[in-house]
């Protein structure tokens, strides 16, 4: 095991992207103040170990929502009308230093096309029109039928989750018991990348739920076993990822954190 990395935040993680790049480092962390209800975006450096930036951009606001990293942007969707739970403006940001670069009201993201084009779709009545979108300029123009070959795209894993009621969770609880001296599981998130298997698993301590991960390998050598967070009150989403050798995990609700297995 490599490179563990941690950076805590003030405000709450809300949600995890990498760059759609494979061979690149880069994450995307959109953050949540609840209290001043102001979010904000931060990109980390997994392989450098460190925060490029951290940025509330005035173009943002409570209703707006990470969407998509590709290229060397960051896209963001609006939510013009609150009571009404469908995108209605992409906007465009600078991975480099969260810089506004664009913004293409009534407009949504669709997928990158290639490494300088992503695909927008803009409604029209009940239908979708979809068009190609320059992602330096902005510029728009009708989408081609055959755009080229495939865009090779990220390899990101997340968990597989077993409950109680899964065939395989007895099995799973009784080893994580094994390893942990008497933790009993309550639910499990499990992800493997030979030789490592990964847990995050919850228990219940007085009524309240622990999270802890715990990796080992496929010859039950013990890599880490590290609480996560405490006295939660539910059960977290997307508990971690593995893009690569990667894997990225949320810590008391507002930490990042990576470790490099080798």
């Amino acid at each position: 095991m490599q490179k563990v990395f941690s950076q805590r935040f003030l405000q709450n993680i809300w949600r995890i992207l990498p760059n759609a790049d494979p061979d690149s480092d880069l994450w995307v962390v959109e953050l949540r103040d609840t209290t001043l209800k102001k979010v904000s975006f931060s990109v980390i450096d997994t392989a450098q170990m460190t925060q490029l930036w951290h940025h509330s951009p005035d173009e943002a606001d409570w209703w707006s929502s990470l969407t998509a990293f590709s290229q060397n942007s960051i896209f963001l969707h609006n939510y013009r009308y609150p009571d009404i739970p469908e995108p209605t403006d992409l906007l465009a940001f600078s991975a480099t230093d969260g810089h506004f670069r664009w913004a293409l009201p009534g407009h949504l993201m669709v997928r990158q096309l290639d490494s300088r084009h992503i695909e927008v779709a803009t409604k029209s009545g009940e239908q979708f029109i979809h068009k190609e979108c320059d992602v330096e300029t902005a510029a728009t123009a009708s989408l081609k039928e055959n755009y080229g070959p495939q865009m090779e795209k990220v390899i990101l894993q997340e968990p597989v989750r077993y409950r109680k009621d899964s065939v395989y969770f007895q099995k799973l609880a009784s080893f994580i018991r094994e390893i942990t001296n008497g933790h009993e599981a309550v639910t499990i998130d499990y992800l493997e990348k030979r030789p490592y298997i990964m847990f995050s698993y919850y228990i219940y301590d007085r009524d309240k739920s622990v999270q802890y991960l715990l990796i080992v390998t496929d010859q039950r050598q013990l890599v880490l076993h590290e609480q996560l967070s405490e006295e939660r009150e539910g059960m977290g989403r997307s508990t971690m990822m593995l893009k690569a050798s990667t894997l990225v995990y949320l810590k008391n609700n507002n930490e990042f954190s990576s470790l490099t297995l080798s």
